[in-house]
């Protein structure tokens, strides 16, 4: 079972949603989340923080070591290994990937039930076209698919 949380940037105007793999890292490992409107109040630590798309996520390093060796998993921690790993990361591509497949699926509703096979070909083809702006933007798990 992996747990999974939305969150608020720092500055309050965003929302991101976190995943949590395995749920070996509990929600407190996560300190704080900047969006590209608030990064600047982040106050750069690269060993503490990692920065994916324009969005920084800022972990508790402490936390992360104790629960990680609780769990037998004998490294030690960094931003890049929590976010890539998926200890804590974004729950898709990106911080709003779950709200954009939604959206799709809602605008798409209506072909599905005319034409399924069009409406899988249209969803896979304007799903790619998001991954690839993603990866424009630098978003870690979009570049890495």
């Amino acid at each position: 079972m992996c747990f999974h949380q939305r969150i608020r940037c720092f500055c309050g105007k965003n929302e991101a949603f976190l995943f949590y793999r395995d749920n070996v890292l509990p929600e407190e490992v996560l300190v704080e989340v900047f969006c590209p409107d608030c990064r600047s109040m982040a106050g750069w630590d690269p060993e503490s923080m990692i920065d994916d798309g324009g969005w920084i996520l800022h972990y508790d390093m402490e936390i992360a070591s104790f629960y990680l060796k609780q769990k037998g998993i004998n490294v030690k921690p960094t931003p890049e290994f929590l976010f890539d790993q998926e200890y804590c990361s974004w729950y898709g591509l990106s911080p709003d990937d779950i709200d954009a497949n939604i959206r799709l699926t809602e605008e798409l509703a209506p072909l599905k039930d005319k034409n399924l096979a069009l409406y899988f070909n249209t969803f896979r083809k304007k799903r790619l076209e998001r991954v690839e702006k993603l990866k424009k933007q630098g978003f870690r798990k979009a570049l890495n698919s």
